[in-house]
């Protein structure tokens, strides 16, 4: 028999318990306070507390599978080495020998939130209304809805991970199991699904229940520390996730453009009506959390303090809906190591501070470490009112700091610390230490889902401005529309709108398919790019983006690139002084305006007064900036000629292709250790058609897997005893 009486207890058990609406702990979620389990013939889901309890009891099964999903998620990638005192079941997932007795390799877990789900959607009346006072009026209220499209997304969403995990031949049950008969049998006789078939079937499943999409309108916590709102999985987040996917295993461009419209739906979303509300959503941004080395330090060369770390806060789970968050979802876990489901990870990639500081099990492996030090920081400073532009080497740098990974980008380095203690190595990394939850969706991961998206949709170079610079409409219509060749294409684009209104990037204008940023110190910005959160100011980083990007190396008839007018001389009153500071930064630019034009440089000493000299180079350095404007104007015509006749497919491949590699090094940088980068991997290789892509990723951390992993039957988790393998 599959399930005895206590494993349907398990599986069903949290349908139907009374449970606080506001709970001290994660622990009192365990607490079923009756022996009452579910009755086939009784619909239980007719009051508003129903809705409030059941969910609870969804909440209280997604503990059980959260540590697990990162474990598969990033163990089986190439950031994280599995150390020598780790334990055998975590050594098996790096290693790619999952049995069946490995404690992590149990899909009955995750099935059990499935049942869970299933029950409560068969059950919610939808329908059901009451009167409520809100915003200032009373009207009627929809008592399941916002409950009911939260578990319709955790269904898609626990479907999305098995598939990430166990491949093909999913069980798919989608009706409830409320009997011992119908349990006996239920995995084993369901229909089987692929991941694609998955994405298929939950794209159409969330689809109509998008415009029901909203969050609780009780504020109080299901524990003391995070909000009830951060345990929603949001519809639209969830139904990119199933685009993003489809489209990579269907190699349909087509279908990342729905996945980017999904994104940027939640991203922009707020409540109707609700805005002023503490703790709603407002939205979404790529704030300033940020490592970065100072202007004083750019400026001397001499790296002796710690970076900057506007990092350090972005993982709280204690605020939702606010310009500080950063975390949108997560799984609330237990506050200590002794109760039922702590967050097992904060002991796992750090030391072990409640248990005689046993060491950390995982490490930041080689290609980890290789990825962060061999970006090249690229920072700003101000000198006489000038921006000076300069990178930071690891010449610059002391041992300490390369060792300590202070060095290239600086996320990886401030995150993590390691130093020898009497009888072991302490380890730390923050990210995955301090929050107590399971984060599944933050800010940042969703930007750079979208960039993903976009890029293989075909628009490089909006992905692109998300990674370097941040995206406004600024940057939409200066950077990203003039490279649309069709109206569709233009279309698609403008569907994202990004008003300066609210999002702020440091664009402040664009010009002839140029944009024009303000560097200040007191520009007022709530949007950079994600690369800015650890290697500076990357939108004109030539080691980040080279120039020659964007001209494919057979090229034929490219119009070279003009001299521009460089306004960063100092003026002076005296006017030997003034041009002698002009012709240093522009001689070669005043020498081919005289050898085209005639516009020669102003002879001095044969004007009389020192005001006609002073007129002189004022009306010269006019026809040299105006000059130099006219070749840009003639070089953006020559290139759109170039672009239509010649270029697009030629340009578009090689932008393509290096937004691609700069994603795949973001997807390193910015999310390491959060479990996301596996299924990353999965995606890359399958949008490629290539599985050795996959492989070789991994194989930089252990050479000995190509050979597996360039079969894509051994990416996956077997689990013969009970997945119908």
């Amino acid at each position: 028999m599959l399930f005895d009486m206590k494993k349907l207890i398990y599986i069903l058990g949290c349908v139907c318990c009374v449970f606080a609406v506001s709970l001290t702990s994660c622990d009192d979620m365990l607490n079923m306070g009756n022996d009452d389990v579910l009755y086939a013939d009784k619909n239980h889901l007719t009051s508003a507390n129903d809705t409030v309890n059941s969910y609870v009891g969804i909440l209280v099964q997604l503990q059980k599978i959260a540590v697990r999903t990162n474990l598969f998620g990033e163990l089986r990638g190439d950031l994280v080495d599995v150390n020598a005192n780790a334990n055998a079941n975590l050594k098996a997932i790096a290693n790619y020998t999952v049995d069946d007795d490995n404690i992590y390799n149990n899909p009955r877990d995750y099935y059990a939130v499935i049942n869970n789900c299933n029950y409560f959607l068969a059950n919610a009346d939808t329908a059901l209304r009451e009167s409520r006072y809100e915003n200032g009026s009373a009207s009627d209220f929809y008592v399941f809805r916002a409950e009911y499209v939260a578990v319709r997304a955790v269904r898609a969403w626990l479907y999305l991970q098995l598939g990430q995990i166990y491949g093909d031949n999913i069980p798919f049950v989608t009706e409830p199991i409320l009997s011992l008969d119908d349990a006996d049998n239920a995995l084993a006789n369901a229909p089987k699904k692929n991941l694609s078939a998955i994405c298929d079937y939950f794209i159409d499943d969330l689809r109509p229940y998008v415009s029901w999409f909203s969050y609780f309108t009780h504020s109080s916590g299901y524990n003391s520390h995070m909000p009830a709102r951060m345990s929603v999985f949001p519809v639209s987040l969830v139904l990119g996730d199933l685009y993003l996917w489809s489209a990579s295993l269907k190699q349909d461009p087509m279908l990342a453009r729905e996945a980017a419209k999904c994104y940027y739906d939640y991203i922009d979303w707020t409540p109707g009506g609700k805005n002023s509300n503490t703790g709603y959503k407002i939205k979404n941004v790529i704030k300033d959390y940020a490592t970065a080395w100072s202007a004083q330090d750019l400026s001397s060369g001499s790296f002796t303090r710690t970076p900057s770390d506007r990092d350090n806060n972005w993982y709280s789970t204690s605020v939702f809906g606010t310009r500080t968050a950063e975390v949108i979802t997560a799984i609330g876990m237990d506050s200590a190591s002794a109760e039922g489901h702590f967050n097992e990870l904060r002991y796992l990639y750090s030391y072990n501070r409640d248990e005689s500081d046993v060491e950390a099990s995982f490490a930041p492996s080689k290609p980890c470490c290789d990825y962060s030090d061999s970006q090249v920081y690229y920072g700003y400073y101000t000198n006489s009112g000038n921006i000076v532009f300069t990178t930071v080497t690891a010449q610059q740098l002391s041992e300490d700091q390369i060792n300590g990974h202070i060095v290239g980008d600086l996320r990886l380095g401030t995150t993590y610390s390691l130093r020898q203690g009497q009888d072991m190595m302490y380890q730390s990394i923050y990210k995955t230490y301090y929050p107590q939850d399971v984060i599944i969706y933050r800010t940042g991961d969703v930007y750079l889902r979208l960039a993903e998206a976009l890029n293989y949709a075909g628009f490089p170079k909006f992905a692109f401005a998300i990674l370097s610079i941040g995206v406004d409409n600024n940057v939409i219509n200066g950077l990203v529309l003039p490279e649309c060749t069709t109206t569709q294409d233009s279309a698609f684009v403008q569907y994202f709108d990004f008003n300066v209104n609210y999002y702020t990037t440091r664009v402040t204008s664009y010009s002839n398919g140029n944009v024009v940023w303000n560097l200040s110190a007191d520009a007022t910005v709530n949007q950079i790019g994600l690369h800015q959160r650890g290697s500076g100011w990357a939108f004109n980083n030539p080691y980040y983006y080279p120039e020659d990007t964007d001209i494919p190396s057979d090229y034929t008839g490219y119009p070279d690139y003009p001299l521009s007018f460089d306004s960063s001389f100092e003026t002076n009153t005296k006017a030997e002084t003034y041009l002698e500071n002009v012709l240093a930064v522009n001689q070669e630019l005043a020498d081919q305006m005289a050898a085209e034009t005639g516009v020669a440089i102003p002879v001095l000493e044969d004007i009389a007064t020192n005001r006609e000299r002073v007129e002189a180079v004022e009306a010269y350095v006019k026809e040299l900036q105006n000059y130099a404007d006219q070749l840009f104007a003639q070089y953006y015509h020559a290139t759109e000629v170039w672009y239509r006749d010649y270029g697009v497919p030629q340009v578009k491949n090689r932008q393509l292709e290096v937004v691609d590699s700069l994603i795949d090094v973001e997807s390193a940088l910015e999310t390491c250790f959060e479990g996301f980068r596996f299924g990353y991997l999965i995606r890359d290789a399958k949008r490629k058609g290539d599985p050795t892509v996959l492989a070789r990723r991994v194989a930089k951390r252990d050479p000995a897997l190509f050979g597996l992993l360039s079969d894509e039957n051994n990416w996956y988790i077997s689990w013969k005893g009970q997945i119908g393998r």
